[in-house]
């Protein structure tokens, strides 16, 4: 027989070099996967609207947790990734927040004299067009002159909001 049989080690390098390509284009495919665009990093407003609330109250140095529908409205806008501002309004007023995004959310926090707010939006729906939400509120000023609260406020309350605007 006159055909001639190809060295053993051509064939290790030859599955080595298709092992090779393989993994790489594995890894690349994992890495455009792990590193997608974060869907809210194009979003400049939403709409939000919080309709179940939790709150607590001290009760002789123990925090009792409260459960109430509520029906709380937020619209922010002039969200900017970038430069990470935005403006919120709420009920009390409209205010300038710090955004931030990160993986598969948007937070916004919101500071005032013994107070921070956070609202964080999911970059999962609750229904189309509605994504998940949260609103943080942590409230205490420090006052030895009547009338005074002597505990903090702390409440959760829970949603979804609507982007009302998109791309820059």
């Amino acid at each position: 027989m006159g055909g001639k049989v190809a060295h053993p080690t051509r064939w290790v390098l030859c599955l080595l070099v298709l092992a090779a390509g393989l993994v790489h284009s594995l890894t690349a495919e994992g890495a455009s996967q792990a590193t997608r665009q974060n869907p809210l990093a194009a979003v400049t407003g939403l709409r939000c609207r919080f309709t179940l609330s939790t709150s607590v109250l001290w009760k002789d140095g123990k925090p009792d947790v409260r459960i109430t529908p509520t029906d709380s409205q937020v619209t922010i806008s002039e969200i900017d990734t970038q430069d990470g501002t935005a403006e919120v309004s709420g009920p009390q007023e409209r205010r300038f927040a710090t955004a931030v995004l990160s993986d598969g959310t948007l937070y916004f926090v919101e500071t005032r004299r013994g107070a921070v707010d956070v609202t964080t939006v999911f970059a999962t729906e609750s229904m189309p067009g509605k994504l998940k939400a949260v609103r943080a509120e942590h409230a205490y000023v420090f006052l030895i002159v009547p009338p005074f609260v002597p505990d903090p406020t702390v409440a959760q309350i829970y949603g979804e909001c609507e982007a009302t605007g998109g791309s820059r």
